[in-house]
């Protein structure tokens, strides 16, 4: 279910991550219901708002800490499906890490 994120008072940290897809992305909105559902278990996750359109997803999850951000990123089961998206699904991928100081 997408839904608006509601975060604690900042600061907090965001972790941006755009994907220009190929054509045929037959797994990925699997996949990457499934990375929700284990980001959900992992200490420090916030949440996340995510998209896609024809050529084009974003994700942004939110995170407590930079530590726990780290830790997600090795977490294996990830790191594994972060490869087979860049493998498969994704022509430009990129990962942009920032520190959530305000929302109004």
């Amino acid at each position: 279910m997408n839904k608006v994120v509601d975060a604690p008072a900042p600061p907090y940290y965001a972790v941006i991550a755009p994907a220009e897809l190929v054509e045929d992305i037959r797994g990925y909105p699997e996949l990457a219901a499934k990375l929700g559902e284990l980001a959900r278990e992992q200490p420090g996750f916030l949440g996340i708002e995510a998209g896609f359109q024809k050529g084009f997803a974003l994700a942004v999850s939110y995170w407590a800490s930079l530590e726990a951000i780290d830790d997600w990123r090795r977490n294996a089961r990830h790191v594994i499906a972060k490869e087979k998206g860049k493998s498969d699904w994704f022509e430009k991928y990129v990962t942009r890490i920032a520190r959530v100081e305000r929302v109004y």
